[in-house]
């Protein structure tokens, strides 16, 4: 039988493809030990190196490169997922983030090409200790002028869209979707993430999947918004069992932007702990006020877990919006609002092609002449 040998690296950097250590890959070919070993030093037979590729999901011929080719290349962001033994990340997140990724990297040069200076609040307290979840929560509030007044109804339907706007203002972009850009055949799945944050001092930016229910996809943003301010990359699940520190003051720091301990503990003990009475007090949902009883520490996390079913069946039987929205209408939420406006108005003043104007928002060109017109 022959033998294929290959580069160590590049059976890494294949493992790494699928977000799997190179061990645990070629325990997936053999359990034999002595197998393995050869396997381990880069000896493989043909239908073993078939196996490998399969798996890794790399073109076989690839295999036999001393270095990985760019083409291949997987953008890479740290995973602090805290399902247990989440899946790998999919090929329908890689597209995501490397779409907001390219969408970035054009503002970031725009904003320096034209002069604007880094914003001073990101990574503000990434290299201190002892930190204060209620002390950050609160430089958060200030930088973004919250909280909401949620006492009229047009408030409270919007505060999603309320709170985009106050982040945007702050020059953080914020981008959401439910589908891999506009393909509707690729829907997102909030049981692999819910959200994702990239880190840079001109322009960070935010993808929250709206595949979420809208309480919870508010929690993101401001778990997200945690993110910034200790300047760390991160793509998030918010899964309630994990143990990362990060990810549990990400949470606390979440909590307080929305109602600070104080406040929320002053109103559990007025209403005795009844989530329908704090809702109204605070005019949220019943889910947010389980989401930071959980996060204070006044539930257990099998008591949110119940509240948490039962709101998402109740949401599953809404009755769905009559009609769909206009596609144009969607565009700058996909592609966050403050962005869409400036490549849009690039584009319209001629410093850039509306070809190139239409591929960094995934629409046509005529459609940069219609968002032209709306803005």
């Amino acid at each position: 039988m022959s033998t294929l040998n290959f580069n160590i690296d590049m059976l890494e950097w294949a493992a790494n493809n699928i977000g799997l250590r190179l061990d645990q890959v070629v325990s997936k070919i053999s359990e034999a030990e002595r197998t393995q070993k050869k396997l381990l030093a880069g000896e493989f037979s043909v239908n073993q190196a078939e196996s490998f590729a399969d798996i890794t999901k790399v073109p076989f011929g690839t295999l036999f490169l001393d270095t990985p080719p760019k083409a291949l290349y997987k953008p890479s962001i740290p995973d602090l997922r805290q399902k247990q033994n989440p899946e790998p990340l999919s090929d329908s997140f890689y597209e995501v983030l490397e779409d907001i990724q390219r969408k970035q990297e054009w503002y970031i040069e725009y904003l320096t090409e034209n002069g604007f200076k880094k914003l001073e609040f990101v990574g503000k307290y990434q290299n201190t200790r002892d930190l204060n979840a209620e002390i950050i929560a609160s430089d958060i509030r200030k930088v973004l002028n919250l909280p909401i007044q949620l006492k009229t109804k047009t408030n409270r339907e919007n505060y999603l869209k309320l709170l985009i706007e106050r982040c945007e203002n702050a020059g953080i972009l914020v981008f959401r979707n439910s589908m891999v850009k506009n393909a509707t055949k690729k829907q997102l799945d909030t049981s692999e993430f819910r959200g994702f944050v990239l880190i840079d001092k001109y322009a960070p930016a935010i993808f929250l999947n709206m595949q979420d229910m809208p309480s919870a996809i508010i929690f993101t943003l401001a778990h997200e918004l945690a993110h910034i301010w200790l300047g760390e990359s991160a793509v998030d699940d918010l899964d309630i069992y994990g143990n990362n520190p990060i990810e549990i003051l990400c949470n606390k720091i979440a909590a307080a932007i929305l109602v600070s301990r104080k406040e929320f503990i002053k109103a559990w003990m007025e209403h005795e702990g009844d989530f329908l009475k704090i809702a109204d007090h605070f005019y949220v949902s019943k889910l947010m006020i389980a989401r930071l009883a959980l996060t204070y520490e006044m539930i257990t996390k099998e008591h949110y877990n119940s509240i948490h079913k039962n709101e998402h069946e109740a949401f599953k039987k809404l009755p769905k919006k009559e009609g769909t929205p206009k596609f144009i209408n969607m565009v700058p939420g996909r592609n966050s609002p403050k962005l869409t406006k400036v490549i849009v108005n690039q584009a319209l003043s001629g410093n850039m092609l509306l070809r190139d104007a239409g591929k960094l928002l995934n629409v046509s060109p005529q459609n940069i002449m219609k968002l032209g017109g709306s803005n």
